[in-house]
């Protein structure tokens, strides 16, 4: 009898400690800040594409020549993000999205988009091991075309 009294103290006390343990940690969830994606982007016109989406500390998201300014849910390195171009661009561009996976190194994004045209554009992102994009012809990839395609 004595012996069933400590296994269940023994029980309890570790049900209790995986508990508080439970209860006190903090999640930690990924974000975009300071990381760059290479991204497969589909738009509603058929075109299919390669961006590289650099999202910088200050607050700004460059791809394709496009400068956005990105916000993320409740303050920096959450999880969901949203980034527009200026009002002011010729063709406008608002995008939304969300990490995929939910530790500090999440591997990836997803997300979708619509330009002023009427457009939209679904996302899938790789992390990329620099937080810049690479500097070469592969990172302005057009779809085979030299035309932005996140303009049509």
């Amino acid at each position: 009898m004595s012996v069933r009294m400590i296994q269940s103290k023994c029980g309890l006390f570790l049900t209790c400690l995986l508990g508080q343990i439970m209860l006190f940690a903090a999640p930690v969830q990924a974000g975009v800040e300071g990381k760059s994606y290479t991204v497969s982007v589909n738009s509603s016109l058929g075109d299919n594409f390669t961006a590289c989406f650099q999202f910088n500390s200050n607050g700004t998201l460059r791809f394709l020549g496009q400068n956005a300014t990105y916000t993320t849910s409740n303050g920096n390195n959450q999880a969901t993000w949203r980034a527009v171009t200026p009002p002011s661009a010729l063709v406008s561009i608002a995008l939304n999205g969300q990490v995929i996976g939910d530790f500090v190194s999440a591997p990836g994004i997803s997300g979708s988009g619509m330009n002023s045209n009427g457009t939209t554009f679904t996302l899938n992102g790789t992390l990329l091991p620099s937080p810049t994009c690479p500097l070469s012809p592969s990172n302005l990839q057009f779809g085979g075309s030299r035309e932005n395609l996140f303009l049509k």
